[in-house]
């Protein structure tokens, strides 16, 4: 409850953000907040490695009038029809080993890369591309053997010598190369045993390699697409069920049917169903709902809040399943530069943030966190001791240790965001007599503030792997020098230790006391401003089906959907 009422400038961000809800909207991805979702998807980064949302007590993902199952007919497939896509971002680039590739960019690449493994609905790390995956006891050493017959979109073997070459341009990545920055003897760790067989060796253990082989890390791309010396800007070429033919920056990403895909559905039949897919960015997610209510597109993704009721309850169409894995939404804060470089700071804006009203205003439905692990998640404590709201403590906090000139909001120029900054500085003014400065730029600059620490604060999303060991890469003190995925610039020894021994096992019960541990100096240290668990929706209209759907050589199904990305290989459309 406030302390002091709502000044007539709280009252006039109130009215903007209710008058938003109705005609405006947001970005859900600030990226993930990052790389290229609002919050940065940040996902970022998840950036380096794949990792995704649920309120407390509204678990279930769709009311009875919106389908959630990811296969909704039982009739046979048709073939044939073109599905429109709306993403919340664009991707400036297809050269994964050096680019953040946030949750817009992973549901396209899904279409035209297969991963090497993939993570089945148990949970459980199974070949995909490959044949056979294995571990040595320590998991120090792993051994990939490809599966015969195989081939890239430009006829080419997709063998042992294409994993080799893919796996070695990814150590050799800005952002991938902080993934495999263990490998024994760098990229002389990975080996061309045999022709269909590739060895890799860390220095130290790697548990969940295996689960990184499933996203960015281990998508297999031709060496075609290697060898282009303007790769940057080259459509990516992959294995996939699509290939991408056509790619226009802010417009549209078309990919067509691979008439030689490897893998065939259940009863023997040619994937992909589709002709093809059109992926539209638009970062706006009203437009992207009003869009999806026009019938203008096929599927759309969401992690706004403020909808969550329409597609739980009135959305006509379907819903892909969100599975269990929710990432977080928090204020990411510079740890290494003034004024949050020191934790007196970082805790007096905690003791400032009424986290109660960014929830009713900007995150209706979802709940409050006080950690970087949802309610569920492998580290979750329901009190590890995070500053709660208290101005009066954050106000004599402030007046021991001094008030900085000025604090920085970075956030990207889309009417939600703008909002949001908007709030977050009058409650700061308002609660402690802080000067904020909105600093507003282009989503596309996100992800480059977060890497090079050009920032004070920024609203950010991401976490949400399900293992404490997958966030090592934004986390671990070594990975905050340079082009930092460690975007908070968090230096922590006993941080680093904990997330180290997170990556030699993989016992859920180590690992659940490992992460209660970093939840606990996540909250004595603040190093980031908790905020609340972000839910995903990823609605399609009622023609379309199969999607969430991935059937795995072992006749196991894929996850549906993690955090946002989800399957549309096997999707299909009626009349």
């Amino acid at each position: 409850m406030e302390l002091i009422p709502p000044s007539a400038r709280r009252l006039a961000v109130v009215l903007a953000i209710a008058l938003a809800a109705v005609s405006c909207g947001s970005t859900d991805d600030a990226e993930e907040a990052g790389p290229a979702t609002d919050a940065a998807e940040t996902e970022a980064l998840e950036t380096t490695v794949d990792t995704d949302v649920a309120a407390e007590g509204d678990d279930e993902p769709a009311a009875d009038s919106a389908e959630s199952d990811v296969s909704e007919s039982d009739a046979p497939p048709l073939r044939g029809g073109s599905l429109t896509f709306l993403l919340e971002a664009e991707t400036d680039t297809w050269d994964i080993p050096s680019s953040a590739c946030a949750t817009s960019c992973i549901n396209v690449m899904r279409t035209v890369a297969d991963s090497l493994t993939i993570v089945n609905e148990a949970g459980e790390v199974e070949p995909f591309l490959l044949e056979s995956y294995e571990t040595n006891d320590d998991f120090t050493v792993h051994t990939l053997t490809m599966r015969e017959g195989v081939t890239f979109h430009d006829g080419t073997p997709a063998d042992g010598a294409a994993v080799h070459r893919s796996l070695s341009e990814m150590a050799g990545g800005l952002v991938q190369g902080q993934v495999l920055r263990d490998l024994a003897d760098g990229a002389d760790s990975i080996v061309l045993v045999d022709d269909m067989t590739v060895e890799v060796t860390f220095a130290r253990p790697f548990a969940t390699f295996g689960e990184v082989l499933s996203s960015r890390t281990g998508w297999l791309i031709a060496p075609a697409y290697w060898d282009d010396p303007d790769r940057a800007n080259a459509v990516v070429v992959g294995t996939g069920p699509f290939v991408m033919t056509d790619w226009s920056r802010g417009e549209q990403t078309v990919v067509t049917a691979n008439p030689d895909y490897w893998r065939t559905d259940a009863a023997g039949g040619a994937l992909p169903y589709l002709d093809e897919i059109v992926f539209r960015p638009i970062p706006d997610v009203a437009t992207r709902r009003a869009t999806m209510e026009a019938d203008d597109a096929d599927m759309s993704m969401d992690s706004f809040g403020e909808n969550k009721e329409f597609w739980t309850s009135e959305w006509p169409g379907g819903l892909v399943d969100p599975g269990a894995n929710r990432d977080i939404w928090y204020l990411l804060l510079n740890n290494a530069r003034p004024p949050f470089d020191t934790a007196d700071m970082r805790r007096a804006l905690a003791l400032c943030t009424d986290r109660e009203e960014h929830l009713a205003f900007r995150a209706p439905l979802n709940a409050i966190v006080d950690g970087p692990f949802a309610e569920g998640a492998l580290g979750y404590l329901e009190d590890p001791g995070f500053p709660q709201f208290d101005p009066d403590a954050g106000n004599a906090l402030l007046d021991e240790i001094g008030r900085p000139e000025v604090v920085t909001y970075g956030t990207t120029n889309v009417p939600s965001q703008l909002l949001t900054a908007e709030l977050f500085a009058d409650m700061w003014a308002t609660n402690c007599g802080l000067e904020v400065d909105i600093d507003q730029f282009d989503q596309s600059e996100l992800i480059t503030r977060a890497l090079t620490g050009q920032f004070d604060l920024l609203l950010w999303r991401n976490l949400g792997q399900g293992n404490p060991a997958l966030e090592t890469f934004v986390w671990h003190s070594r990975h905050a020098e340079g082009l930092a995925t460690n975007f908070g610039k968090i230096i922590d020894d006993q941080l680093d230790q904990l997330l180290f021994d997170a990556m030699a096992t993989t016992d859920p019960a180590e690992l659940d006391g490992i992460g209660q541990d970093i939840n606990r100096l996540f909250a004595d240290n603040v190093y980031n401003l908790w905020l609340n668990t972000n839910e995903w929706f990823l609605p399609h209209q009622p023609e379309v089906h199969g999607a969430g759907h991935l059937t795995l050589p072992s006749g196991n199904l894929a996850l549906p959907s993690l955090i946002g990305r989800t399957w549309v290989s096997e999707a299909w459309l009626t009349e």
